[in-house]
């Protein structure tokens, strides 16, 4: 799969990540536009990493596979939503009334 397919994926699958997750959890919620922001974030990285590192899963030769996009898809859509709970309780976690 082509590098810019695999960003592309990776930021539209974690951006939908990122803003289900932010729906299902909404106490841990960074705000709708920040939790799609940040899982587009998670899911490029994720579906990047997992293109240069497993590049027989992923699907790296120059053909389209079915199984090579929808396993980038659920890593996108995992990472995206990882990263938005990782963020959001960090910044649970240093907000100042968490503090006294």
């Amino acid at each position: 799969m082509d590098t810019s397919f695999v960003l592309l994926i990776g930021a539209i699958a974690g951006a939908i990540g990122g803003w289900i997750t932010s729906g299902m959890l909404k106490s841990i919620s960074l705000g709708k536009a920040a939790d799609t922001i940040v899982g587009l974030l998670g899911g490029v990285v994720v579906s990047y990493s997992l293109h240069t590192t497993l590049a027989n899963l992923a699907g790296s030769d120059s053909s389209v596979s079915l199984g090579a996009t929808v396993s980038q898809i659920v890593a996108a859509l995992v990472g995206g939503g990882i990263l938005t709970v990782i963020c959001a309780l960090l910044k649970d976690l240093l907000s100042p009334k968490s503090m006294s």
